[in-house]
């Protein structure tokens, strides 16, 4: 245990547990769903953030790729998400757990949007079918809208949102490839 507060790996373990215990309860009372809805919550916080890190990290890597090739060097291993993450919250700071899985396909979409290869209904799209699923693990009513920063920013640019995800719906250009 630290010093002051806990430790980052209790933190973490505390985070995995409220998870884990979110998503095997029934919600069958309204203490249960407001427990449901809190980890939700922080989970739409963590997929946003992790889409902004993998937008970020794109531009770093990228620019450690062209130097290592300038140098004649092998590329760099890309940059990789984590399942844990400090979220902001009313009552705090916390740390948030979302599967590995999950970040791995957020923060992959964050580095192909920031570079260019997926458009943003793309990326909205293959980032809604991850807070579709952890939605449905957390067993919420309703299910969380990912990156609605980025969908407001669409539409203060005159771009139909709802239009261009519509227009993606039954293609496969969203695979989590």
């Amino acid at each position: 245990m630290a010093l002051f507060g806990r430790s980052k790996t209790d933190a973490r373990k505390t985070a995995k547990s409220e998870y884990d215990k979110a998503c095997s309860l029934r919600g069958d009372d309204r203490k249960e769903q407001a427990y449901q809805m809190k980890l939700a919550l922080r989970c739409r916080a963590h997929i946003d953030k992790v889409f902004i890190e993998g937008a970020e990290g794109a531009e770093v890597y990228n620019d450690a790729v062209l130097i290592c090739i300038s140098e004649g060097k092998a590329k760099p291993e890309p940059p990789k998400p984590s399942a844990y993450m400090k979220i902001k919250t009313a009552s705090g700071e916390v740390m948030s757990y979302l599967p590995e899985e999950y970040a791995e396909v957020v923060f992959r979409y964050g580095m192909r949007y920031q570079t260019m290869e997926c458009t943003a209904a793309q990326a909205i799209q293959a980032v809604q079918q991850i807070a579709n699923s952890v939605s449905f693990e957390l067993k919420i009513e309703h299910p969380l809208v990912a990156l609605q920063f980025l969908r407001d920013q669409l539409t203060e640019e005159g771009i139909d949102v709802e239009a261009e995800l519509a227009a993606l719906s039954g293609s496969d250009e969203t695979d989590a490839s």
